[in-house]
């Protein structure tokens, strides 16, 4: 696991701390009326469950980093050390999300027994709304660069493909007790193409119904750095 998951999760935490609520809003119309319980599978620091619990519903994440659950435990969420790619909780949600293509860090490999045990911790017919980029087969991958502070520390982020199946962050503290150290790291991360994509749902237990850019309905074939994919369960 990349250092920036383990030993300097609050570095991550800094770096992914904007506000949520516009999305977790989305998120929680978009699971439905009847949905009260919530999983989320690599739920890192706990952002995502601390904004869909404060809609009223019962979030419970999952994560094989203890550093990032101490952070979502006190943000006072449920959590459970468990491996994203085969866990058993002993009991099924009414919906399910991911965020920041995290599915993207099991690799490729991964994916299929990702869904399989997220179909048996689903109730039929619940949604599992994952946000994960596909891409077009000539199409340029991800690079994304930003600022992030909290107190008196900032950062400046860069996260970048270096191909399908790996990325590379690169965290500068600019200001702050740490100011001008540099944390680096090589990840596992997968990012589809539109046809593999398509495949892997496929031979899984779940049906891709919709499919968003932001919070807009979109043709998966256009693909997109950070789509939201709305999966159903059998």
């Amino acid at each position: 696991m990349s250092r920036i998951y383990t030993d300097e999760a609050e570095l991550y935490d800094i770096a992914f701390d904007w506000d949520l609520s516009d999305e977790a809003a989305w998120l929680a119309e978009r699971l439905g009326p009847d949905c009260r319980s919530v999983l989320e599978p690599g739920c890192g620091s706990g952002r995502m469950l601390a904004a869909l619990a404060a809609h009223g519903l019962e979030v419970v994440g999952i994560d094989t980093s203890e550093a990032m659950l101490a952070l979502a435990r006190a943000r006072g969420a449920e959590v459970v050390r468990a491996d994203m790619t085969d866990f058993d909780l002993g009991r099924r949600f009414d919906g399910a999300v991911s965020v920041v293509s995290t599915v993207g860090i099991i690799g490729s490999d991964g994916l299929a027994s990702h869904l399989e045990s997220m179909a048996r911790h689903l109730e039929p017919g619940a949604r599992y709304l994952a946000q994960q980029g596909v891409f077009g087969a000539g199409a340029e991958l991800l690079r994304s660069e930003w600022e992030a502070e909290r107190g008196a520390t900032k950062l400046h982020v860069v996260w970048e493909a270096i191909d399908r199946e790996r990325s590379r962050s690169r965290v500068e503290i600019v200001a702050g007790p740490r100011a001008g150290e540099v944390v680096e790291d090589e990840h596992v991360s997968t990012f589809w193409t539109v046809e593999a994509w398509r495949e892997a749902i496929a031979a899984s237990p779940f049906t891709e119904v919709a499919t968003y850019d932001d919070q807009n309905k979109v043709d998966l074939a256009q693909g997109g750095d950070l789509l939201w994919h709305e999966l159903v369960a059998p």
